[in-house]
């Protein structure tokens, strides 16, 4: 009988040792993260001034049951963030590792990926502006991957540069590598901003010379060193861009004409100004001056500058003067002078052509105007009309080769053409209207069919240019 009793305990103890125990030693159920990277990207692209978001949460399971989860974001390898949702300023340019890690008490999971911070200037349509009041404007329409424009963004050096106060009274705008060059007549100076972020790097000013107003700047956008600054007194300075000086310019002395043109193309930079005093091209090397006078004046002293323009492409430029009501063009060789083969000695003018042209309308020389040396043709804007006069021929146009008649009271201030010259960019504005009163109108340069136009993306345009990477 006692056995029986030993037996029923027996089986009882067993039975107790078959419950569960989950404070064993490898019996608790680990609940693993896991997160869904197949439906996360691996890169992505956000402009410079735009946020990333990603809420992560959504992407993340657990195996077993939801416990208590940690947050850790990195980025760059440093540690970002200990939020669930990301949110990143993105501001400084360029590509970032970037990786997330989330934990429970039993494991972690992780998710990396690249983001990419682009700038959205970094090639497209420039215009720089002037309000009635003279308050600045820098608008950029963005040349996308794909070849397309994007949209006009306005008031991007006050976007980029928060705090910083610009001056007024704009008067143009030009590209040298890495940066971009606006000088301001209103406090005389040059403002230097990174071309791809637009934010301001350097400021020039001149305060010991009393008469330094700059109205235009002749820079080549390569690795030279200096440049030219013309003031609205005639007086030329050099412009240091590389240290951010405004130089007494040694060689340029006299007084010139704010017509001019440059030629970057070749080894040494041409540059060529009009001498008020002498009624001459002045030809500049970076080193050397010529006022071409060395067999005899090719005008006198009743000719005034109207334009000067490349015609050969890298060859050879044009001069339009004019004398007792008349116009004359003179086409010469970029070096202006024929050289001797054998011994390099000048030898003569290097004229390719002289001839009067019949003036119908009036070519002014404050009218808008940009030359196509592919197209061998000079547009000029005249109010809301524009004409298209080809270099060989011997009368102006009286007819328009496109109008703007889309919107009434129309000024053409300003105009371009594209690098590859397909392309003819045209600023306007109506001074009776107020607020962002600037207009974009981009035309076919071989058609005249109007592409595509841009309301009120701008003030009174002072400066339209392509800028390139």
């Amino acid at each position: 009988m006692k056995l029986k009793y030993l037996y029923i305990w027996l089986i009882g103890l067993l039975a107790i040792g078959c419950f569960d125990d989950d404070t064993t030693v490898d019996t608790v159920r680990i609940s693993e993260v896991a997160i869904d990277t197949n439906s996360l990207q691996k890169e992505y692209n956000r402009d410079k001034n735009q946020t990333l978001v990603i809420d992560i949460t959504s992407y993340v399971t657990q195996k077993e049951k939801d416990l208590p989860l940690t947050f850790q974001w990195d980025m760059d390898y440093k540690f970002y963030s200990d939020s669930s949702v990301l949110y990143v300023d993105c501001q400084e340019l360029g590509t970032f590792p970037m990786r997330v890690k989330v934990s429970n008490e039993h494991s972690s999971a992780f998710y990396e990926f690249k983001l990419h911070i682009n700038s959205p200037y970094e090639e497209g349509i420039a215009v720089l502006s002037e309000s009635n009041d003279g308050t600045g404007m820098l608008s950029f329409m963005r040349q996308m991957a794909d070849g397309t424009l994007g949209s006009f963004e306005t008031r991007c050096l006050s976007t980029n540069n928060p705090g910083v106060v610009f001056p007024k009274s704009p008067t143009d705008m030009s590209k040298r590598l890495s940066q971009l060059f606006i000088s301001y007549k209103d406090d005389p100076s040059i403002y230097m901003v990174n071309a791809k972020t637009l934010e301001l790097e350097n400021v020039v000013t001149a305060t010991e010379f009393s008469d330094f107003v700059p109205v235009a700047m002749m820079m080549p956008d390569n690795t030279a060193r200096t440049a030219i600054a013309l003031s609205e007194n005639g007086k030329v300075y050099n412009l240091a861009s590389m240290e951010g000086l405004i130089l007494s310019h040694t060689a340029l002395r006299s007084t010139y004409s704010l017509v001019h043109h440059g030629y970057f193309g070749a080894y040494n930079p041409a540059y060529y100004l009009w001498d008020t005093d002498l009624h001459t091209i002045c030809y500049y090397n970076g080193y050397t001056v010529n006022d071409c006078s060395q067999f005899g004046a090719i005008w006198d002293e009743d000719h005034e500058v109207v334009a000067i323009f490349e015609n050969e492409k890298g060859s050879s430029f044009t001069v339009l003067t004019r004398k007792n009501g008349e116009i004359w063009k003179t086409s010469l060789g970029n070096y202006i002078y024929l050289q001797d083969p054998d011994t390099y000695q000048y030898v003569g003018i290097d004229y390719r052509d002289v001839q009067r042209v019949i003036t119908n309308p009036v070519l002014e020389k404050e009218n808008p105007k940009v030359a196509s040396p592919s197209y061998q043709c000079l547009f000029y804007a005249q109010g809301n009309k524009i004409y298209r006069w080809y270099y060989s021929s011997t009368s102006f146009p009286t007819e328009s080769w496109a109008t703007i008649d889309d919107i009434p009271n129309a000024e053409i201030t300003t105009m371009a053409i594209s690098p590859d010259e397909s392309q003819v960019y045209v600023g306007a504005y109506r001074s009776d209207e107020s607020g962002e009163n600037g207009y974009v109108y981009i035309y076919d340069t071989r058609t005249g069919r109007l592409i595509n136009s841009y309301k009120n993306v701008a003030y009174k345009p002072i400066k339209i240019m392509y800028k390139v990477k």
